[in-house]
């Protein structure tokens, strides 16, 4: 059987013979063929994809020679024979005769949906194996390839939250946190993703990446839609600042301790009247004044009330 693959450069394994790249019309024809096997594209739309809306009168004589080229590089067999077939619809591609990774894709997606955890982590990793690299690399501009990207990311989203939650039933912690970092990779404003990651980060072990990637998020939506992370995010945060890991770890680490100024400071910016100074060394006491203000003002209040 013909591989065309579609993530990365548009290439082509013949059923024997060496990897073959294709580009220009050649490459363009072959994937708009692959993007749905076993359906005619017509001529016309080839046409009016090859020729940026605009093809020549002779577009079909010219259109008919590319792809009889194509068949030939591609080993897709000549004439009526081939895999690449010409009918009163349009081209079509023999799904019984050529495999497309885009395909192989999506079918493996879909059946990671409805199996148990443990089949399911090993079908949805063979399927984000397979679609390595940027779809239609070759094609970054064209309305038709954002289009099948655009489509595409919705599945490998979903694809790759699924894997990590069931990898992180499963046992498998390494693939819980790619699988959750290539989420939110797909969608790097997306707080599902993000508490996705948090939660992979922590059983995992690695509390200080997951106080980080909540620092991360929070940055992140106040920058882009002027929110803060909501319930579930929170919770998950003080849950894990809660957590002081394993009984004899040593939690007071340079990296840790970071991170706890990092969240002093982020603190002290949003309490009125109050900011961060830059040094290190004058947070505590800004800290324990603002607490102390803050205390004062709350008694008072209270009095009041």
């Amino acid at each position: 059987m013909v591989q065309v693959r579609l993530f990365g450069p548009t290439r082509v394994v013949p059923a024997t013979g060496a990897e073959v790249r294709l580009t220009g019309k050649h490459g363009r024809i072959l994937a708009l063929l692959a993007l749905q096997p076993g359906h005619p594209v017509a001529k016309d739309r080839l046409a009016e994809t090859l020729w940026d809306n605009d093809p020549p009168r002779s577009y079909q004589q010219t259109l008919d020679s590319d792809v009889c080229v194509l068949r030939r590089r591609a080993g897709l067999g000549p004439g009526r024979s081939s895999a690449l077939a010409t009918t009163p619809a349009g081209y079509v591609l023999d799904p019984e005769r050529v495999g497309v990774d885009l395909d192989t894709a999506r079918t493996l997606a879909a059946r990671a949906e409805v199996e148990p955890a443990t089949t399911a982590v090993r079908i949805a990793s063979a399927a984000l194996e397979v679609a390595s690299g940027a779809l239609l690399e070759d094609e970054p501009y064209a309305q038709w390839a954002e289009e099948a990207r655009a489509g595409w990311s919705r599945t490998e989203y979903g694809l790759c939250l699924r894997t990590s939650r069931v990898a992180l039933v499963a046992g498998d912690l390494a693939l819980g946190v790619t699988a959750a970092r290539r989420a939110l990779g797909v969608r790097p404003a997306s707080e599902e993703a993000a508490v996705q990651l948090m939660r992979a980060y922590w059983w995992a072990g690695r509390r200080a990446d997951a106080i980080r990637e909540f620092l991360q998020l929070q940055e992140t939506l106040l920058e882009e839609l002027g929110e803060r992370p909501g319930p579930e995010a929170r919770e998950l945060y003080l849950t894990i600042l809660r957590d002081e890991g394993p009984e004899g770890e040593d939690g007071v680490d340079a990296e840790h301790l970071r991170l706890l100024l990092q969240l002093l400071r982020g603190a002290l910016d949003l309490t009125p009247g109050v900011r961060a100074p830059a040094l290190d060394t004058e947070l505590a006491a800004a800290a324990s004044a603002a607490l102390s203000r803050w205390g004062h003002g709350g008694r008072a209040a209270a009095a009041r009330g």
